[in-house]
């Protein structure tokens, strides 16, 4: 239920024309469904734009490839207990995808639950100086219009 509300609202703020890369995991997958797009990657990254779903279980040369000329979001979930929201499970989501979405173009999904069993997050990005930006906290979308500040060591 939670993961439902979370993806209920995630997909009501997308935007005409932005560039979904969906990082892997079961509340990122959520959105996927609640979108109707029931062919998707749990273990890969995906990209979804305009609604539909542009291309599955990506890697990093063609997420850089379609960001060229749009505007991207980047939909991440940290993996439970381990609390890594970059660098581990999502390679794909490289530094240089991050640097060239922007810091501010991540949203962060995660339940209720994962957040009380990973209070706080990690980023491995292999990046010292980007795992540096996240330092401080990061804002969690944790149901239907509900998100919470989550400190990242």
């Amino acid at each position: 239920k939670d993961q439902e509300a979370i993806a209920r609202w995630v997909v009501e703020q997308m935007e005409e024309g932005v560039l979904y890369i969906l990082a892997p995991g079961t509340t990122t997958r959520a959105v996927a469904e609640e979108m109707g797009i029931s062919e998707f990657t749990l273990l890969g990254v995906d990209l979804i734009r305009n609604g539909e779903l542009l291309a599955e279980d990506v890697m990093e040369r063609r997420i850089l490839a379609e960001i060229e000329d749009d505007s991207a979001i980047i939909i991440l979930s940290p993996i439970g207990k381990q609390g890594f929201i970059l660098g581990r499970g999502n390679q794909q989501v490289s530094p240089k995808v991050v640097r060239k979405v922007g810091i501010d173009n991540i949203m962060i999904l995660a339940t209720p639950g994962k957040i009380a069993e990973t209070p706080m997050l990690k980023v491995d990005t292999g990046d010292p100086d980007l795992d540096e930006e996240f330092k401080g906290y990061v804002r969690v979308i944790m149901g239907y219009k509900i998100t919470r500040p989550v400190p990242v060591a």
